[in-house]
């Protein structure tokens, strides 16, 4: 596996990285649960992906959140997101990232929605053959479920699929995950990509549309011994479900915002104002993972960036960087 890590000092003083301040900042409730006894790492994928990083050394475990590692095209000519354009998954980009970048087999994946670009590879990881030795349970609701069987994953891959709905907390070896209803992104028209439910499982998906929602969750991963880190796939929140939840850590999608009234502030309030930020789902979706640096680099907006800042006094906002791995444990010290 090829490691790329952020260390605390790059955290703090790399171009794009901001802390939130300002006269009415809410004091970092950092540290609420420290000091953390067992590591944890989380790596960007693009879009709103992740795998967190449990331990060190040869002990170390895994969660993947949706992880869409194909990054296709998904636009018509005029660059607005299109239900018919082919589903035409990057098969050689999902194996190399897998192979070279992630941990391992990981013991959960979690998935946010139906949407392409969040569970479209996920039947492709479950299949690899370097993971047939392990058991990987996919936490999800029906209709992902529904898609992952008509897109021919491997029956007893399917056998390990753990249906939620939000209202969920599960125990795990080490730490628990808790489940929360949300809601999905809206464009400025208030409307918003495939909507649908899939009950059970429909033909299989040949284009972009076929992947429909279903239900939007969110996702809180509690460490025994180490921080707490909310997972969310999409940016829109059910504030009622998650208050008072106060993580150590937020992943942020920070897509389009205009239409949904003061996103940040409400999901923020919600959840108690977590002491780091880590915004997400605001790369460009497309530029290839396994291609040069600098293009990926570009392919992020730092407008979202500044907006989470804005809306986050007295929280510490890291940008992340794709496929780099940070340690919450010394970002939080």
């Amino acid at each position: 596996m090829t490691e790329r890590r952020t260390a605390l000092g790059d955290a703090w003083t790399a171009p794009g990285t901001v802390t939130g301040a300002g006269p009415t900042a809410h004091p970092p409730a950092g540290l609420r649960r420290g000091p953390f006894s067992v590591g944890v790492r989380l790596r960007w994928l693009g879009v709103s992906g992740w795998e967190i990083v449990i331990g060190q050394g040869d002990g170390r475990r895994s969660i993947l959140f949706d992880p869409y590692l194909s990054r296709m095209p998904f636009t018509n000519a005029q660059g607005v997101a299109e239900h018919g354009v082919p589903f035409r998954p990057d098969r050689a980009a999902v194996e190399e990232i897998a192979a070279r970048h992630l941990t391992g087999a990981p013991e959960l994946v979690l998935v946010s929605h139906g949407h392409f670009d969040h569970m479209a590879d996920v039947p492709q990881l479950l299949a690899r053959p370097a993971w047939r030795g392990s058991r990987i349970r996919v936490l999800c609701d029906v209709t992902v479920s529904s898609l992952l069987a008509a897109m021919g994953t491997p029956p007893w891959r399917l056998a390990d699929t753990v249906p939620v709905a939000g209202g969920d907390k599960l125990g795990f070896d080490g730490y628990t995950v808790e489940v929360f209803r949300s809601l999905h992104s809206r464009r400025p028209d208030y409307g918003y990509f495939a909507p649908g439910h899939r009950p059970v499982p429909p033909p299989r998906p040949s284009v972009l549309g076929d992947f429909v929602e279903g239900t939007t969750l969110a996702y809180l991963v509690s460490v025994d011994g180490g921080p707490s880190v909310l997972l969310m796939g999409a940016s829109d929140v059910a504030e009622r479900e998650i208050a008072g939840i106060r993580p150590d850590v937020a992943a942020v999608p920070m897509t389009t915002t205009a239409a949904v009234h003061r996103y940040p502030e409400r999901l923020l309030a919600a959840a108690g104002h977590p002491p780091l930020l880590i915004p997400c789902h605001h790369d460009d979706m497309v530029t290839p993972l396994t291609g040069p640096p600098g293009p990926l680099a570009d392919a992020v907006s730092t407008a979202p960036v500044r907006e989470l800042a804005a809306a986050a006094p007295g929280s510490r906002v890291l940008a992340p960087r794709h496929l780099e791995s940070v340690d919450l444990n010394a970002a939080l010290s």
